[in-house]
């Protein structure tokens, strides 16, 4: 199991939560929420890296499109994106993620 991603993926998932936290609807931000359950669930992270990334995952979704309360739920995802920052391993591309 994977204890650490890469910068390169780190840059997408911030990429895709980005996109998906400033999309007009939850359908529009379907594909980015998509796009990062199947990082998730492709790339065997393990323990705690597992968990922050489940939890980012959900906190996107519910802050996408229109809500009520936009800014505090985008504030938790963007926290969960700050905690997986803290993951990134000091590998230099996508072959060498820790196990």
């Amino acid at each position: 199991m994977k204890t650490a991603i890469t910068q390169n993926t780190y840059d997408e998932v911030s990429r895709l939560v980005e996109c998906a936290l400033s999309a007009d609807t939850k359908k529009q931000a379907e594909p980015f929420t998509k796009r990062l359950e199947f990082l998730r669930s492709s790339s065997g992270y393990g323990g705690y890296l597992n968990c922050v990334f489940g939890d980012l995952i959900s906190s996107t979704k519910h802050a996408s499109g229109k809500v009520a309360d936009k800014e505090r739920l985008s504030s938790f995802a963007r926290t969960d994106l700050y905690k997986l920052e803290g993951q990134i391993s000091n590998a230099t591309d996508e072959g060498n993620d820790t196990y």
